[in-house]
């Protein structure tokens, strides 16, 4: 912890760098990791295959790591990131409609998990009609997709800002969630995108009837008027896992300035049966485009203090990055990211959109330094 002040002052050069670094014409479009669930073919595979090899420190001392497999006193660590695989189609059915299903499935390929069964991704069977798509199955929530989307080359990384967004103060449930057992529409009205969402039973009933105790809905509104973009979400769970009934909002905003692109992003969650989880968040994100292949970036998040009464629980997790497509399909990246946390919170340094988990103590400053690749096909 007697580093907190060196490593927070590289962090911050490493920021001002990306920004002074004079860039080329921005020619390459941010990469987003939500799916818009675009189909385009009768039958096709497609998936992600993304590894890094990193080096984690939850902050602690030895004996301390020893107490959880997620805590550690610095290791190296491979790790698989949220690699996928799926299967997806369409069957037209008459002008205007089209049948669209799609099995998606997570796979660790750094190590074997008995829980890697087919549809724990996005998997559903819906229709395409001139009111907007249908879907139904287990698909992500509209406020998920629109927190992924301004994530966009930080997300799954080390410095995914899911260890402060979505979050409560100690680590616990989480709120950016794929909900089962949902119908899903959306559409696109010029430069809008529409979403919303209706899950009868968001935490699963596999082989029982859904329980509607565990409800959740959902909508996002997104504005695409280039060079702005701008989107606002909301969800609502009756019991959500690890913390109960809760309501979040999410919006943010992202101006694109010929090679630097500026986002921001705020969040207000709120949960009368968890107090960790009531809290306001927000943060920004720089991105300076050195060519057509290479971006810089940085960004900055603030979790505020929790209505847990608990003390100080706010946190601030800083992060920066370099990304060079080798090709359209194959992304290399290195990144490093801390999470600071005060007295009384213990935010994740690494979170679960990474695949291995950084934990830490309350008052330490867990970080972690990554190279790896993400192989789309």
């Amino acid at each position: 912890m007697n580093h907190k002040k060196n490593r927070t002052t590289l962090l911050a050069a490493g920021v001002a760098l990306s920004l002074a670094v004079p860039g080329a014409a921005l020619a390459a479009k941010m990469q987003v990791l939500g799916s818009d669930y675009k189909i385009d073919k009768e039958l096709e595979i497609f998936g992600t295959a993304r590894l890094s090899l990193d080096y984690m420190d939850s902050d602690v001392s030895g004996a301390e790591a020893e107490s959880s497999p997620y805590l550690s006193d610095g290791d190296v660590s491979v790790s698989s990131n949220t690699s996928r695989i799926g299967f997806r189609g369409r069957h037209p059915l008459s002008e205007g409609y089209t049948v669209l299903w799609q099995y998606e499935q997570q796979v660790d390929l750094d190590d074997y998990d008995a829980g890697d069964v087919w549809t724990t991704a996005d998997s559903f069977l819906g229709i395409m009609t001139p009111a907007g798509k249908f879907l139904i199955g287990r698909v992500n929530t509209p406020f998920k997709n629109l927190g992924v989307d301004y994530m966009a080359y930080f997300n799954t990384t080390v410095g995914d800002p899911h260890a402060i967004l979505g979050a409560q103060s100690s680590p616990g449930g989480r709120i950016d969630l794929r909900a089962g057992n949902s119908v899903t529409w959306t559409n696109s009205f010029g430069g809008l995108d529409v979403s919303a969402q209706y899950s009868a039973d968001e935490r699963g009933s596999h082989g029982a009837v859904d329980n509607n105790d565990n409800d959740s809905y959902s909508a996002m509104l997104k504005w695409n008027p280039k060079p702005l973009e701008a989107g606002a979400a909301y969800v609502h769970f009756s019991n959500v896992a690890g913390i109960g009934d809760l309501d979040a909002y999410r919006g943010f905003l992202r101006y694109w300035m010929g090679p630097v692109v500026i986002g921001a992003v705020y969040e207000d969650m709120d949960s009368d049966d968890t107090p960790r989880a009531s809290r306001p968040a927000y943060g920004t994100q720089v991105y300076c485009y050195l060519s057509k292949a290479t971006v810089v970036g940085g960004q900055w998040h603030h979790a505020e203090k929790s209505d847990a009464n608990l003390g100080d629980d706010s946190a601030d997790q800083y992060s920066v990055g370099i990304f060079h497509y080798i090709n359209k399909q194959l992304l290399v990246h290195a990144v490093y990211s801390q999470t600071d946390n005060n007295e009384a919170s213990s935010f994740r340094g690494a979170d679960y959109a990474h695949n291995d988990y950084l934990n830490t103590l309350p008052g330490r400053d867990p970080h972690a330094f990554s190279v790896g690749a993400d192989l789309r096909f």
